[in-house]
C-alpha cells in the first residue's frame, strides 16, 4: 500500500511539474490549445487551457496533501 502511495504521489509531482512548466512558457500552451486532440474535446464555454492550470495545480496540491495525510 505504501509502495502504491508513493508512486501516485510522484505521478502526481511530475503531474504538476508538467502543467508548471506548460504554463511558464505561453508559445508552448498556444501549441497545445491548437492541437486537435484539444479542439476535438474542448468545448467553446470552457475557459482557455492557460487559465486552467493555476486551479489544476492546486488540486492537484491537495491531491498531494492527502497522499501525504495517508502515508
Amino acid at each position: 500500500m505504501t509502495n502504491l502511495l508513493l508512486v501516485l504521489a510522484v505521478l502526481d509531482i511530475a503531474s504538476m511539474t508538467i502543467l508548471i512548466i506548460i504554463y511558464r512558457i505561453p508559445p508552448l500552451s498556444r501549441r497545445l490549445q491548437a492541437t486537435a486532440v484539444v479542439q476535438r474535446y474542448w468545448r467553446p464555454g470552457w475557459p482557455d487551457l492557460r487559465t486552467t492550470i493555476k486551479p489544476l495545480v492546486l488540486v492537484l496540491a491537495g491531491v498531494l496533501l492527502g497522499l501525504t495525510y495517508l502515508l
